[in-house]
């Protein structure tokens, strides 16, 4: 009887845990890489300061699209693309002379399951759509 009651107590537990979680599903693209500068990449996540999850490797032609898990309520979301140069991972970013920093930062408040849609414009700008995909999503939002 002790076994089933601490079961039940174990049970109750992680249903609600589950209930205080939600997911980020982060889709990342790149625009006009340059030929001979494809480099492989991968997308970091953090919430609150806190990394939380990657993408795998992949070209930047390629991009990407993972999940990581997120507690419910209003975070500090970080996302911020990493490029292999010469054998290390650094942050693409202008202070490590790339053309554009390949980063989103916000606010965001987590209620439900979010899609992030980044596109990391090597001529332009990192631009950040919520929960619809650029072509439906209309102008950008930084």
């Amino acid at each position: 009887m002790k076994k089933l009651s601490i079961l039940s107590l174990c049970l109750l537990l992680a249903a609600a845990g589950l209930a205080q979680t939600t997911r980020l599903v982060v889709n990342y693209q790149f625009k006009n890489v340059e030929d001979g500068y494809d480099h492989d990449c991968k997308t970091k996540v953090w919430i609150d300061g806190k990394e939380v999850g990657e993408s795998p490797t992949a070209k930047q032609t390629k991009g990407g699209v993972f999940t990581v898990k997120v507690s419910k309520g209003t975070h500090e979301l970080r996302v911020i693309n990493w490029a292999l140069y010469e054998g290390e991972w650094e942050e693409h970013t202008m202070d490590n002379n790339y053309s554009i920093d390949a980063e989103f930062t916000t606010s965001y408040n987590f209620k439900k399951p979010a899609q992030l849609f980044l596109i990391f414009d090597l001529d332009g700008e990192t631009t950040a759509y919520w929960n619809k995909p650029p072509q439906a999503a209309g102008k950008g939002k930084k």
